[in-house]
């Protein structure tokens, strides 16, 4: 199982969550770059999770629903829950994000994770 970076995968989260985290099956963006999600041996990948309860911060980013994405429903990427996750909890591809969407999400990751500030 080899994910790509903006791919769109349904995931298993029912096993190991707590409190506010996500649980069930839901998919998720895989985030994390291919030169890692490629490398001989790379178990796991990183992903921001998607839901279909949107917010109104930058943080969340509007997913489109249709045949390309593989989403039935308009999903919003919660940049503020960035999980790694062990490759056996992807279940299926659903599709791919477009590009404008997955720059978004770096957007809003790099806002999530202060990484403009210098700080």
């Amino acid at each position: 199982m080899n994910p790509r970076r903006g791919d769109i995968w349904m995931l298993d989260f029912s096993a190991g969550h707590a409190g506010a985290e996500q649980q069930g099956f839901r998919p998720g963006i895989i985030v994390q770059c291919d030169e890692g999600n490629l490398a001989l041996g790379a178990r796991t990948t990183i992903l921001v999770p998607l839901t279909t309860q949107g917010r109104p911060f930058s943080f969340y980013v509007p997913v489109p629903a249709g045949p390309d994405t593989g989403l039935k429903a308009v999903s919003w990427a919660n940049c503020t829950q960035v999980f790694t996750v062990d490759k056996v909890r992807l279940k299926a591809r659903l599709g791919s994000a477009p590009a404008p969407v997955l720059a978004a999400v770096g957007r809003a990751l790099a806002a999530t994770l202060d990484l403009t500030s210098g700080r």
